[in-house]
């Protein structure tokens, strides 16, 4: 039996939704609250931290985190502390924008004709 390799790269793309931060504000109660725009649909490869390097560079939270590469023409459209809707997670029926989101996003990295996007799991979610 020969087995084929998967050549369509498309068929490793999964669903995940993305909300930009845009700043914070001040609750009923005094408290700091990140404010969020509306969540867009994306289709990305991301999968678990596992490399021998990841897991000395994030430690226990490498457990806890996942690796997206996306394509360079998606340079500075992300950055650091917005929101991933990840693993089946949508943001249906969500009262504020980034309610639902499971996963936050870490600086964006440069890797040469992609870009390396690390995501840590928000806690209890």
């Amino acid at each position: 039996m020969i087995i084929q390799p998967i050549t369509d790269i498309d068929q490793w793309r999964k669903q995940i939704f993305i909300a930009s931060k845009t700043g914070d504000d001040i609750d009923d109660l005094g408290n700091s609250i990140s404010v969020y725009d509306s969540p867009v649909e994306y289709k990305f490869n991301y999968r678990g931290v596992s490399s021998q390097a990841e897991m000395v560079e994030f430690g226990e939270d490498a457990k806890t985190m996942l690796r997206m590469v996306i394509p360079i023409s998606y340079k500075n459209q992300f950055k650091e502390f917005d929101v991933a809707y990840v693993d089946g997670v949508t943001p249906e029926g969500e009262g504020v924008n980034g309610a639902n989101a499971n996963y936050r996003l870490l600086p964006p990295r440069n890797g040469g004709s992609v870009v390396i996007i690390y995501m840590k799991r928000i806690n209890g979610k």
